[in-house]
């Protein structure tokens, strides 16, 4: 599998193109997997649902310190991997991320209202120029002061781009920690320091002319970062808060309703696809899934599914993707983190099944209207002021697209596709939670 490539025009025979992973990885990320997700496996028995972590004390300790020590298992073997001789392949640097994201959204809950906090849209750094080893003493020592808790390494994930540790302990929760290297750092901070109890401005002008300019653009980036760590603190905390880099407000809906998923139906379309070599289904009458698993429609049936997806009503500006395609998208779920069975993960992830998906946006709306909800084209006034926004919104047939109950209504963004594909959600309900205000809109 190689490196995310730029949008290309669409093309029957091309799109959706069969991926695969070397299956000379498997066997390790399999390892890796089994301690990152499954650390509390000899519990499973035990827990009949939520409630019972809640009730039984000794139950909900003896959980989450198992889930810990198999999370620092995993993040320890990537370590290992990335501080030996041999040089990291992209492939292999992909699904190493990709198990430490499945840690990072087993610490959100999978949350992506919360994870979207931590991802600024730029790349992480690379894996052997970062400052990994003063990071991993950190993660050791913070393990040492408290066993039950465990201290993710943000660099070795792909989207975890505020601090540099992700902490969570069962008795404290979630927080951010920086470490800090270096004297310059450490003048920096006890600047900081001092001028939080002093609150003297004319500290910084002393600090400048003592330190330098070089000092000055450090502390800087430092307050940035301080900034935004407190940031993303204090959204996890009370679900509001002001982006520092935006001035985008945050407010994340405190009553939660459950969206509901697909990743049932999905199993079902795969389990399908063992017994006849393919399968196909369509979710909310307009989500298309197709899988293929015999030998001969592995290579092909991505030109048979964009055939049948087409014939449907799909377009060539439709959302498409593989379900591998996930490994890729910093914000996605990685297949490990889908609700699906090991052997359909890693027949996904190594090449034995082929998993395709679309969104017919036509047929969303239609179902969206036959769901009671309005559908409209955006004015001219409202198209403009959305793009001097930033965030763009996806257009159909050169228009953008307002969906509402009647008392509210949003912009169709790429983001809900995101949701659709890569996190097993399904549209209408996904839709209709959004513009009830029970999550927030990407």
């Amino acid at each position: 599998m190689g490196k995310k490539k730029r949008k290309v025009k669409y093309d029957v025979t091309e799109t959706l193109r069969f991926k695969l992973f070397s299956p000379e990885y498997e066997e390790l990320t399999k390892d890796l997997y089994a301690s990152a997700c499954k650390g509390t496996e000899h519990l499973w028995d035990k827990i009949n649902g939520p409630e019972d972590l809640r009730s039984d004390t000794q139950l909900k300790k003896d959980f989450y310190e198992a889930a810990n020590n198999g999370m620092k298992s995993a993040q320890d073997g990537i370590i290992a991997i990335i501080q030996s001789k041999d040089k990291l392949d992209y492939p292999k640097e992909l699904l190493l991320r990709g198990i430490a994201d499945a840690i990072a959204w087993q610490i959100l809950g999978g949350q992506l209202c919360h994870a979207r906090r931590f991802f600024k849209s730029g790349n992480q750094p690379d894996l052997y120029n970062c400052n990994l080893d003063s990071v991993v003493y950190a993660s050791k020592e913070n393990h040492k002061k408290n066993p039950r808790s465990i201290s993710l390494i943000s660099d070795l994930t792909s989207f975890i781009q505020v601090g540099d540790l992700l902490v969570c302990d069962p008795e404290k929760g979630i927080t951010i920690a920086e470490v800090k290297e270096g004297a310059m750092n450490a003048k920096i901070f006890g600047f900081m320091e001092f001028y939080m109890k002093s609150k003297c401005d004319r500290a910084f002008y002393y600090f400048a002319q003592q330190e330098g300019d070089k000092a000055v653009k450090q502390l800087k980036r430092i307050i940035r970062q301080e900034s935004r760590m407190s940031y993303v603190t204090t959204v996890l905390a009370t679900g509001q808060g002001v982006d520092p880099d935006t001035s985008e407000k945050i407010n994340i809906p405190e009553p939660y309703f459950e969206i509901q998923s697909w990743d049932e139906r999905l199993v079902k379309t795969l389990d399908k696809a063992d017994e006849k070599g393919w399968a196909i289904d369509v979710i909310d009458g307009c989500v298309f899934l197709g899988v293929y698993a015999s030998e001969h429609m592995l290579m092909s049936g991505h030109v048979i599914f964009n055939s049948w997806f087409d014939s449907s009503g799909g377009t060539p500006d439709c959302p498409r993707a593989l379900l591998i395609d996930s490994m890729l998208h910093p914000l996605a779920l990685p297949v490990f983190s889908r609700n699906l069975p090991e052997k359909h993960m890693f027949d996904v992830l190594f090449g034995r099944k082929q998993v395709c998906m679309a969104i017919c946006i036509e047929s969303l709306l239609k179902q969206c209207e036959k769901a009671g909800l309005s559908v409209r084209f955006a004015t001219n006034k409202e198209r403009g002021r959305l793009d001097k926004t930033g965030n763009r919104p996806y257009r159909h047939k050169g228009e953008a697209i307002f969906i509402g109950n009647g008392k509210a209504e949003f912009a169709l963004m790429d983001g809900i596709f995101l949701r659709v594909m890569f996190h097993g959600q399904s549209p209408i309900s996904l839709i209709i939670s959004m513009i009830e205000g029970t999550d927030e809109i990407i």
